[in-house]
């Protein structure tokens, strides 16, 4: 070994990286130490590569704890092996390393956080994110990936500045898609030499460029009519496709939904198979080495009899399209045939290019509710007639719950009396009880002791139990097994403990990985349940676990599962109740626990949590939620909302107070949640006792985000935030109205007038500059209204905010 080698590697084992856990949702214990710069350069690719400089202005990601999951969460497809961006992560919304590396660990990370993408490199490190960053993401041959993964060597895990990259559909593998639409990515060129990749070093084939349409042969244009409608049959699979035939294709692409260059090998099989394991029902191949895949066909497209000339890279006895003309084809008999959603996935401009694939599921809900979607609107505009939402919900004998998830991480100034007045609101908006996320910090014992002392005094039925949060909590070994066993334990006997058929409720958020030392997670039976059964504590278990959801049946040891990720949309599309029936029919008998959340938006830079992400939080989400799952109560018997006073992922329904994770307060002053409380109870009441309750007092709860979705912000060292072109500029408004009124909505300069009927109604305005205010009239008499005072919407903001402002005549 070379002298500076010997060097380097002596530099390395001292500055090794700290430990550092995920950053998942719901997490907030203190952040350790994470991204160490190295203090000498990263060499070539392939020499030291292990060491990380700043040569490319990387850094090593924070390792992960060493646990591990045992199967890949279904939905997660391979893309392939891409390459790495230069100075900067293809893959950058969070990242981790860890000793027990392998796709699964790497995959079920990304998936607990709702990233649509995921890919492990160099063995050891994880990546995620929900768009493709800078110059890399060039398809490589699958060889290059070929470095064993760090848990499991008989899997390959990247390689150095090369990622294993995977995608996630929502879905099982090969389920081509049936009830969905497409939103082609829009591009706009004069000539067809716009290549979506850059010319691989070393490669001699290069496109014709050629301005206009592609023209060789004869060509007919035809509302998407293809030239035949052969057979084809992909012998990787037994799936049957039409030919449809070779069509002309530009920059703007005849399928715009995915797809992969420079795939020197690729035969047509290849192609139809890749479409298909992403859900995608068209499929075609080009220019001997591209692949594309998309939901639906323009309605427009020119077809050729003698462009589709070059061979496939991979097999020399087939044609695989020529230079700007498509081979096409449509999966008509899928290898399996079961499978019945699509997944939504919203890529950025990068290497490897991917449309939008939105997808259309089929929702049915007992209460069909009716909302006034309106566009842009000036002063004195006409007024919009809205029919209230409808109040019926499925009947029920069981009990119903609702819980609310509270953060005991942010609780450290609590005293006894805090506690008291939490409870107190929670109880007058419905809420039964806390679900309590309790973490490592030493103090938070303590905090947990106040809650049930607080609720003890309280009485009144509000009760308490323990959501143990795993992703900080060690699960490494039988003595960790009994210190959770000791927590449950200590509170089993209290009189304010939340009980389910009789039993000790208890929750966790994570802890499919935990092995307790056994190597299998079936130890949560044997040294959690088991140890609380041998104690006298018999546990009505209720995890919230991020695994493949066909393991639910068999995990003897949950009794059911909180679906976390059921409280918001995982994309650019509304949220639906696809994930709450997946849920239902794989848990069987088992009891299921959906989420609702009004809001979610994080933005942590690097070197704090670095989470800078938002979910979709437009068309009434809390309300639409609540109503999902009222008309689902027939199935279920709790819920839980998600959160009470998580600050820093701005999902709180509760009041700011306590201690903000540091910077949170950047986005959390000053934007109140509480005017969401007659909403709560409302439908909580609803949920609980089968019947909407009568309105006795018109109100009006409206709320806004404080900028425009594409805003560029002036002063904000973070960046804009993963998700941001997921939501609109609207403001959005439910009132509560005890007869036929009329409601006035005033965004800026945009004002509207609704004609609404007793009920409830859903209401929204397109946002302009200024502030925000609503009211409610009846008979020449405003009986409810609202101004936001201090709060004002803008194009031009100095940092970026997609937390929501609330406002009520309640409050």
């Amino acid at each position: 070994m070379a002298p500076v080698v010997a060097s380097l590697l002596t530099s390395l084992a001292i500055l090794s990286l700290a430990e550092a856990s995920p950053l998942t949702p719901g997490r907030h214990a203190r952040p350790d130490v994470a991204n160490l710069l190295s203090t000498s350069k990263r060499g070539l690719h392939t020499l030291l590569s292990r060491y990380y400089g700043t040569a490319h202005g990387l850094t090593r990601p924070p390792p992960l704890q060493n646990k591990r999951d045992a199967s890949i969460p279904a939905g997660w497809t391979s893309v392939g092996c891409v390459d790495e961006s230069w100075d900067e992560r293809l893959l950058q919304g969070t990242s981790f390393s860890s000793s027990s590396m392998t796709p699964t660990l790497c995959l079920t990370q990304c998936q607990k956080l709702g990233f649509t993408y995921g890919g492990t490199e160099f063995g050891d490190e994880c990546y995620c994110g929900n768009s493709l960053v800078g110059s890399g993401g060039v398809a490589a041959t699958a060889s290059t990936c070929n470095m064993p993964c760090a848990g499991d060597s008989s899997e390959n895990c990247g390689q150095s500045w090369y990622i294993s990259l995977y995608m996630y559909n929502g879905t099982s593998a090969g389920c081509a898609a049936s009830t969905a639409t497409a939103t082609a990515a829009t591009a706009t060129a004069n000539s067809t030499a716009a290549a979506l990749n850059p010319v691989v070093p070393g490669t001699t084939t290069t496109r014709t460029t050629t301005t206009g349409a592609a023209t060789t042969g004869t060509t007919t244009t035809g509302a998407a009519s293809p030239t035949s409608t052969s057979t084809h049959t992909d012998s990787l699979d037994s799936s049957e496709w039409y030919s449809l035939g070779c069509a002309v294709d530009s920059s703007a692409r005849v399928l715009s939904g995915y797809s992969q260059e420079y795939w020197y090998n690729m035969t047509t099989d290849d192609c139809l198979t890749k479409c298909e394991g992403m859900g995608y029902p068209f499929a075609g191949t080009e220019f001997g080495q591209e692949c594309y895949c998309a939901l639906t066909l323009p309605t427009t497209i020119s077809y050729s009899t003698t462009g589709c000339n070059m061979n496939c890279g991979g097999d020399s006895t087939e044609t695989c399209g020529g230079n700007w003309f498509i081979e096409l084809y449509e999966l008509i008999s899928a290898a399996n045939a079961s499978c019945t959603t699509t997944a939504t996935t919203s890529i950025g401009n990068n290497n490897l290019a991917i449309g939008t694939a939105t997808t259309t599921a089929t929702t049915t809900t007992a209460a069909a509710i009716t909302t006034a979607a309106t566009t842009t609107t000036t002063a004195n505009a006409a007024g919009t007639t809205v029919t209230a939402a409808a109040t019926s919900a499925p009947s029920s004998s069981t009990t119903h719950n609702v819980w609310a998830h509270h953060m005991v991480g942010n609780t450290y100034p609590y005293a006894v009396s805090d506690w008291a007045s939490d409870i107190a609101e929670a109880y007058a908006a419905g809420i039964d009880g806390f679900a309590l996320n309790m973490g490592s910090d030493y103090w938070q014992p303590d905090r947990v002791n106040d809650a049930y002392t607080a609720a003890t005094s309280f009485g009144n039925g509000f009760k308490l139990f323990l959501s143990l949060d795993m992703t900080v909590l060690s699960c490494a070994s039988s003595s960790d097994a009994a210190n959770l066993v000791s927590l449950v334990q200590s509170h089993a006997s209290s009189s304010a403990q939340a009980m389910h058929n009789g039993q000790v409720l208890v929750s966790t958020f994570a802890g499919s990985d935990c092995t307790f030392g056994t190597g299998s997670n079936n130890a949560w039976q044997t040294l959690f349940v088991n140890a609380l059964t041998n104690n006298g504590v018999d546990i009505f278990f209720v995890p919230s676990v991020f695994s493949d959801v066909s393991t639910f049946s068999s995990d003897t040891w949950m009794d059911g599962e909180l679906n976390w990720n059921s409280g918001w949309p995982m994309g650019s599309t509304d949220l639906t109740t696809a994930s709450d029936t997946t849920y239902m029919n794989a848990l069987g008998s088992k009891e299921y626990m959906p989420a609702i959340s009004p809001f979610f938006f994080t933005h942590f830079g690097v070197n704090s949590w670095n989470k800078n992400w938002l979910y979709r939080s437009d068309d009434w989400l809390y309300a639409t939620r609540w109503e999902q799952v009222i008309a689902m109560r027939d199935s279920v018997k709790m819920t839980e909302i998600l959160t009470w006073n998580d600050f820093g992922e701005s999902s709180y329904i509760g009041p700011i107070h306590g201690a903000l994770p540091a910077g949170s307060d950047a986005w959390v002053d000053g934007y109140d949640h509480q005017g969401l409380s007659a909403l709560t109870k409302y439908y909580a009441t609803a949920f609980k006792t089968g019947s909407y309750p009568a309105i006795t007092t018109d109100t009006i709860v409206m709320w806004s985000r404080p900028h425009s979705y594409d805003a560029i912000a002036t002063s904000d060292s973070v960046g804009q935030p993963t998700g941001w072109n997921w939501t609109e500029d609207y403001l959005y408004a439910v009132v509560l109205c005890t007869e036929a009124a009329t409601v006035t909505l005033t965004a800026g300069s945009n004002t509207q007038t609704f004609s609404v009927s007793a009920g409830l109604s859903k209401l929204k305005v397109a946002s302009s500059a200024g502030g925000i205010s609503g009211s409610i009239a009846r008979n020449g008499a405003t009986t409810a209204s609202y101004t936001s005072s201090g709060f004002s919407w803008t194009t031009t903001p100095a940092t970026y905010n997609f937390n929501y402002f609330v406002g009520s005549s309640s409050s």
